[in-house]
């Protein structure tokens, strides 16, 4: 036996130490910032892309599920969220609980309906059924309040935590939080048996179902799985920004092919990638806000830049700092 330790021991301490290295910072950043409410704001919109990137590529990256209509679960979970505390009088807490649910039933029905399709047909399903799912929203104005716009209630105070929107660490530490236990979920079970039989059937659906698998139950579990976590932060955002309309830009396409793109330039099949792209382009377009349209060029250049020198995303940046 070697006398300091095997190397494989070694490396899994170092990548302990990194890891807790990076929680540190994620911690740290927008405390010692407290004063600027920028740098919270801008954390929490790149946590929050960044754990959808992470549920869009447990969808495609994982499980080979198109999914065109991803806002359409955003919109679910956040509508949800707010509908129950806005016209039950539930306690938001419990209310985030819904959304999650929310969403998630609709992931569920949504894969009954379309997970038997192939390929593209996926994608044109679920995008279809976000579409209705926004449309309803935008001609209920009675009950949703369609295009006015619907005001969600704060989260309550707990613990002595003040989440009135005039304090924006409550609100970041407790999405970091849900990040990291969506986060490690997701990380347990591509891992596992089940990831193990996502994987098979992104790669080949037809010899997977030859050895006795169902293709349809696990691209279910994937498919629901990833859409009540997307639920779950669609609620917390509800909660957070204080009003919503369902306008194209928030819970259409636009907004799908954001999450599309975290998770594409992260690297499909990382997951960690979608964290680290999310505060990337998240922080690409706040800096360069300031250059209009050119900001939407430069930043056109720089995922061009990434697909071209680095087709398999931030996550090829691996070996060098991992």
């Amino acid at each position: 036996m070697s006398l300091f330790g095997s190397p494989q021991r070694g490396m899994n301490t170092s990548r302990y130490i990194k890891v807790v290295l990076i929680l540190a910072f994620f911690v740290a950043v927008p405390w010692i910032w407290r004063e600027n409410r920028y740098i919270s704001t801008i954390f929490i919109s790149a946590l929050m892309f960044g754990i959808w990137g992470v549920m869009y590529d447990l969808q495609i990256g994982y499980g080979g599920l198109i999914n065109f209509g991803f806002a359409g679960f955003i919109c679910a979970g956040a509508y949800g969220s707010a509908l129950a505390a806005h016209h039950y009088e539930i306690n938001p807490w419990y209310c985030l609980l819904i959304g999650t649910l929310s969403s998630g039933l609709l992931g569920f029905l949504t894969g009954v309906v379309t997970l038997r399709l192939k390929g593209i047909f996926v994608g044109l399903a679920t995008w279809f059924l976000a579409e209705v799912l926004r449309l309803t929203i935008s001609n209920t104005p009675g009950y949703t309040r369609g295009m006015l716009g619907l005001a969600v209630k704060p989260l309550p105070d707990v613990y002595g935590l003040n989440f009135s929107r005039a304090e924006l660490l409550p609100y970041y530490y407790l999405l970091l939080i849900l990040v990291i236990v969506i986060f490690a979920i997701a990380l347990l079970m591509v891992n596992s048996k089940i990831g193990l039989s996502f994987k098979a059937i992104r790669e080949d659906q037809l010899a997977t179902e030859t050895l006795g698998l169902s293709a349809t139950k696990y691209k279910l579990i994937n498919f629901t799985t990833a859409c009540s976590f997307t639920g779950l932060i669609g609620a917390f955002y509800a909660h957070y920004i204080g009003i919503l309309t369902p306008d194209a830009t928030e819970f259409g396409v636009p907004r799908t092919v954001e999450v599309l793109t975290v998770a594409y330039v992260g690297g499909r099949g990382t997951l960690w990638g979608s964290i680290l792209a999310g505060f990337l382009l998240i922080g690409f377009q706040e800096y360069f806000r300031g250059l209009g349209a050119w900001r939407l060029v430069m930043y056109g250049a720089l995922l061009i830049t990434v697909m071209i020198y680095a087709p398999r995303g931030l996550s090829s940046v691996k070996k060098y700092v991992w």
